[in-house]
């Protein structure tokens, strides 16, 4: 409940990529050369920790052009109407992640939380698997990678660095909380 004790100091971490999450939950910044990518905006109270990371890194959050989701739970998304709003950025969100936010808002993890996920969003793009969003010098591969969520969605991109070229996969949630029978019964998720 104290969002400041989340903070950790932005990084670049190769070429043209950058940390810019928190302790719990991880967001990157992607440098373009013709605009910014946000993979991921975490919870909506840590939105302007995440903006000031932004902007210690030398980069204006105006210039997010894309917000590419890996799932939709709130920790991951919940600050994503915030950061439109501000920028107007457009999204990016797993197909079969959509209804989270439309139909089945207790699929958003929030409750887990104690909250109400009230701060859904439109998404401009529904991914499938082997979508390519370009930007820039950067094309991200989108992999569908369902498990923690039915859209979960991993990112396979590259990035240069002192004259090599490095692919970077980034995984969409590995959390392995939403796969016990217990909870799969009991959002009706079970087969």
């Amino acid at each position: 409940s104290h969002p400041w004790e989340y903070r950790v100091e932005p990084f670049r971490i190769a070429g043209g990529l950058y940390y810019v999450g928190n302790r719990d939950v991880s967001s990157h910044l992607i440098d373009t050369g013709d605009g910014l990518i946000l993979l991921d905006t975490a919870f909506p109270q840590t939105v302007y920790l995440l903006l000031e990371s932004i902007r210690e890194l030398g980069f204006d959050p105006h210039d997010i052009r894309w917000i590419v989701h890996s799932h939709a739970h709130y920790d991951h998304c919940g600050g994503t109407r915030s950061i439109v709003e501000l920028t107007g950025a457009k999204t990016a969100l797993g197909q079969d992640d959509a209804s989270v936010l439309t139909d089945r808002p207790e699929l958003s993890w929030a409750p887990e939380y104690g909250v109400t996920f009230h701060e859904t969003f439109a998404v401009d793009k529904l991914l499938v698997d082997g979508d390519r969003l370009k930007l820039g010098d950067t094309e991200i591969e989108v992999v569908h990678a369902p498990g923690h969520t039915p859209g979960t969605m991993a990112c396979v991109f590259e990035v240069s660095e002192a004259g090599e070229t490095y692919t970077v996969g980034t995984h969409g949630g590995p959390g392995l909380n939403t796969l016990t029978v217990a909870y799969l019964e009991q959002y009706g998720l079970s087969a």
